[in-house]
């Protein structure tokens, strides 16, 4: 780690998703972390940020992550889509935050 996917679209980056040891200094206990989940405004509303989530999880997966964490000031419902659990209110440089964790599964994701 650090590992990140990019997301293309007729070959230009469209999207990108980060796997890192730590993001949120509040809690150095907790890793790994999602981390720098972004798709270009453009691209924004065509499920590509669920596909960058899916693909994150697959290779934390494969690299033997039990559970993941993530910060987020506004974009809590997306991740939830995706399973995730909202674990702690914080306090980020950007204001107030939900703490989330996903808890991966036992078994290799299709």
């Amino acid at each position: 780690m650090p590992l990140t996917l990019i997301a293309t679209q007729d070959g230009k980056p469209v999207g990108m998703i980060t796997l890192g040891e730590h993001d949120f200094e509040g809690r150095p206990d907790l890793s790994p972390w999602l981390k720098s989940l972004y798709v270009h405004p453009f691209h924004r509303n065509k499920g590509i940020a669920s596909l960058l989530i899916e693909g994150l999880e697959h290779e934390a997966l494969r690299l033997g992550c039990k559970s993941l964490y993530l910060t987020t000031e506004d974009a809590k419902y997306l991740y939830e889509k995706s399973g995730w659990k909202e674990i702690d209110r914080v306090r980020t440089p950007y204001g107030e935050a939900a703490l989330m964790k996903k808890v991966l599964p036992t078994i290799a994701l299709a």
